[in-house]
């Protein structure tokens, strides 16, 4: 915000084919603008120094003819160093400047004479009355002036609170600190060259390191100063307050936010969103739109002070809102469903644009629907105002527009008739009034989720019968060419179908989103079981394939063994001996009966 106080960039050439310096004294033309007289002879420029005053009110009465004859003398010197030729001497007694008319039509007849492009003239904060006086003059002269006239207004002693163009002189800070050596009777009394060499070196401030000395001026031109001549006497305190620098948060306009409170859980978002607000000067104003007892929201919304209204009637919303706006202070108000909420920017930025929109008392920017699954890919509201449009359809969400205190007393109220809509019908009486400014950028949210008849899981008979109230009203109002143009404007009868598509599609695509998520989860889940439950399956027909394998090798090895044992056996009982012994065998297992 620093460069609206003082230019972040220095210029190197200046406008004006011919141009009038008017100097109070033998001096000022250098110490003030000498750089700017050394640019314009650079440029071809044709250039005329006056210098009003004899320079004497320090000399004698004795001594002033012979003082005066020397400083004009000192400023013949300086000129030959600018370049310019030799200035013209009005002689009038120094510290005799007087603003007044006499003045004024002396300056009209020198601008007549020279036909310039640009006059420099003191600036109007200079402590030296006779530059306060010729500064002033100088001003009025040229707002009476009919042509293309610039007035730049120069610093000496003090330096301006407002200057709008620095002329960078890096390169001619040398050959003006040889035409100041040329005031040497002035010289002698203070060093008035390293005073000037010194704020020549400050202007570089916001000018970076390349430019060395600059010089401050504030032009305006002729028709600037016919539209407000009393501008440039505005305190700078005002000034800042009228370009939005605000010293205090008194300093701007305030801003009501008025909210139409169901009580509901989401009210404590709403009103986070304004906390956190960066624009400085705003009061919340809650009316309680449900009709019982509402929660207790204490004075405060963070900075801002808070006022909970209860003493209301069970009613429709449309009341609440006339009941906000009746007791709203702010010279802007803007409304806040308690579900839905701000940018932290959104109030200073459509107030920084109201104030710059001359005649317009409303201003909205663009509002995007949040899903209920909190995704913000929901639709965005960007539509810019269109008056006939607007008798279509609502396109701007509540929430979205600031507007002027001025449009309700003049008498735009919510229709207590109404509960739905009534945001709608307020529009259409707001447009009948103004136009409004917009802002393409997102500004505020809008929740799905509201529980709004016209929203989108609202049904069609709700918004086809709130809508035929709402025509039923306007029908009365509206002119035959208003309607014609209505009915003109292509596809507006489609206009809401459209929309209303657009949110179900976009409501859809959450659902579905949500339930795809859901399915993909479980069935996600599904494979991980069946992966572990093949994991151990695997597992274990590993080990049995391995236990397996361990019995058939064992079962192997005795079956060999069997057959060997069986071989050995059948050899055995083949054997000659085993015949022999046979009735030995039968024998032993003989017993003599008793």
């Amino acid at each position: 915000m620093e460069q609206l106080l003082v230019p972040y960039q220095a210029a190197t050439k200046l406008e004006g084919a011919s141009v009038l310096v008017l100097a109070p004294h033998p001096d000022d033309e250098v110490f003030g603008c000498g750089g700017a007289i050394m640019r314009h002879v650079a440029d071809g420029h044709a250039v005329q120094v006056v210098i009003l005053s004899d320079g004497a009110y320090r000399a004698d009465s004795e001594q002033q003819s012979s003082y005066a004859n020397l400083r004009r003398s000192e400023s013949i010197q300086a000129a030959a160093v600018l370049g310019y030729g030799k200035p013209e001497f009005w002689a009038l007694p120094d510290r005799g400047i007087e603003y007044g008319e006499f003045l004024v039509q002396r300056i009209e007849q020198a601008i007549e004479e020279t036909q310039p492009d640009r006059i420099y003239a003191p600036s109007l904060y200079e402590m030296h009355p006779d530059h306060r006086a010729l500064g002033m003059a100088a001003l009025e002269a040229v707002r009476r002036n009919t042509g293309n006239l610039k007035l730049a207004m120069y610093e000496v002693g003090v330096p301006m609170l407002r200057p709008n163009l620095l002329l960078d002189i890096s390169d001619l800070r040398d050959r003006k600190q040889q035409a100041m050596a040329c005031f040497l009777s002035q010289l002698k009394e203070q060093a008035y060259d390293q005073h000037i060499s010194a704020l020549n070196k400050f202007r570089t401030y916001t000018l970076g390191s390349k430019v060395t000395a600059a010089e401050a001026y504030f032009v305006a031109d002729a028709q600037e100063l016919r539209g407000d001549i009393l501008k440039l006497y505005e305190s700078e305190h005002q000034r800042q307050q009228e370009i939005g620098l605000a010293l205090a948060p008194a300093d701007v306009p305030l801003v009501s936010v008025l909210i139409r409170s169901m009580d509901r859980a989401t009210l404590k978002a709403a009103l986070d969103s304004v906390a956190l607000q960066t624009y400085p000067h705003i009061e919340v104003v809650v009316v309680n739109a449900k009709g019982v007892e509402h929660t207790d929201l204490g004075a405060w919304c963070g900075r801002f002070p808070l006022r909970l209204i209860t003493d209301i009637q069970a009613s429709a919303r449309s009341r609440a809102a006339n009941t906000a706006m009746q007791a709203a202070k702010g010279k802007y108000l803007i409304f806040l469903d308690d579900d839905d909420w701000y940018a932290p920017h959104h109030i200073g930025a459509l107030v920084e644009r109201i104030r710059k929109e001359p005649g317009v008392g409303a201003v909205h920017s663009n509002v995007r629907v949040v899903g209920a699954s909190g995704s913000f890919e929901g639709h965005v509201f960007r539509e810019k105002f269109d008056p006939v449009r607007m008798m279509a359809d609502n396109c701007i969400p509540i929430h979205s527009a600031l507007f002027e205190r001025r449009l309700f007393e003049a008498g735009c109220l919510f229709d207590e008739r109404l509960s739905v809509y009534e945001d709608w019908d307020f529009w259409l009486q707001i447009s009948r009034h103004t136009t409004f400014a917009h802002i393409d950028e997102i500004g505020a949210y809008r929740s799905a989720a509201g529980t709004s008849e016209v929203r989108p899981h609202g049904t069609d008979d709700a918004r086809k019968l709130a809508r035929e109230l709402v025509f039923d009203k306007w029908k009365q109002i509206w002119s035959g060419r208003e309607i014609n143009a209505l009915i003109a404007q292509k596809d507006f009868l489609n206009v809401t179908k459209v929309h209303d598509l657009e949110r179900t599609l976009q409501m859809l695509k959450e659902q579905n989103s949500l339930e795809i998520q859901a399915q993909k989860k479980q069935f996600d889940l599904r494979i991980h079981a069946l992966e572990n439950q093949s994991e151990n399956q695997d597992h274990a027909l590993a080990q049995q394939k391995t236990l397996t394998e361990s019995l058939n090798q064992k079962l192997r090895q005795s079956e060999s063994q069997t057959a060997a044992l069986k071989g050995s056996l059948d050899a055995f009982l083949a054997s000659r001996s085993w015949r022999m012994t046979a009735p030995l065998r039968w024998a032993a297992t003989w017993r003599v009966p008793r």
